[in-house]
């Protein structure tokens, strides 16, 4: 049963990666790289309130680039400081720190919406704070999500219950610093340092949309609870993210299809 378990998994990828081939070169042959990431996420984004650096769009709205840095950025000072394998719940006030870091997006997500469908707003909605909140929410997201992936599938032995991903103070404060500096590189406005951060939030959104389908198909492969080894999740990280392109693919060109009917505003592109 193990290799015909195992030659399923070579199908499945073998399949997903023929379709995502197919599906994916239409636009890149005719784009360049900022376009093309621009259709990348289209599906996935309203892309109505993007960053500007220099004389580069970000495909991502603020909100989004902001949450997608603030993610990638947190795991970094994580994986930094030794905490891969954290699986220990932040201690209370970092804990209610992190949850207010949520809802002050909320807040400021909803007064946007409300100002957007013509009501009066507590505030004119702005660009750097829908970025500001976003990093927030992106901190907030890396420690739910390693917690989530270490609790799901490391091997229960392998998980550092002792230890949080963000053990207190000084560690959150290691983390905003790390996140101003990223907000400092976008107030430069310079075209320099904006394709690394531009490359990060899509690997960023592109990452979150894998590990979300990774973890189903660990769990139907029996694999959550029993990973020692990196290379047990070659498998079902790669039928992720291949799905996660087919998927992005598929979005965005459904998308296209509705702003060519009207039906949908089209896109401002870069």
């Amino acid at each position: 049963m193990d290799w015909i378990r195992k030659y399923q998994w070579l199908a499945g990828i073998a399949i997903s990666t023929v379709l995502v081939l197919i599906w994916l070169p239409t636009l890149a042959n005719q784009l360049g790289l900022e376009q093309n990431l621009f259709f990348a996420v289209h599906g996935i984004c309203a892309q109505s309130h993007n960053l500007i650096m220099g004389d580069v769009q970000f495909p991502l709205c603020a909100r989004d680039s902001g949450i997608y840095l603030g993610l990638m950025t947190t795991l970094v000072v994580i994986a930094g400081r030794g905490r891969w394998r954290a699986g220990r719940l932040p201690p209370l006030p970092i804990g209610l720190t992190l949850v207010g870091f949520v809802v002050i997006m909320g807040i400021d997500g909803l007064n946007s919406t409300v100002a957007e469908l013509g009501f009066q707003a507590l505030y004119p909605p702005r660009n750097d704070l829908r970025l500001l909140t976003g990093l927030g929410f992106g901190v907030a997201m890396a420690v739910g999500l390693l917690l989530v992936a270490n609790h799901t599938l490391l091997a229960p032995d392998l998980i550092d219950t002792e230890q949080a991903p963000i053990a207190g103070w000084y560690d959150l404060g290691l983390v905003l610093g790390a996140v101003g500096m990223v907000v400092l590189a976008i107030a430069t406005d310079q075209e320099i340092l904006a394709w690394p951060l531009v490359l990060i939030s899509v690997i960023g959104v592109t990452s979150v949309m894998s590990f979300a389908i990774a973890l189903p198909i660990s769990a139907i492969a029996g694999l959550n609870g029993r990973i020692r080894r990196p290379q047990q999740l070659l498998l079902p990280g790669s039928a992720g993210f291949l799905v996660a392109l087919l998927l992005l693919a598929l979005l965005a060109r459904w998308k296209i299809e509705l702003e060519v009917q009207g039906l949908l505003p089209p896109p401002l592109v870069p």
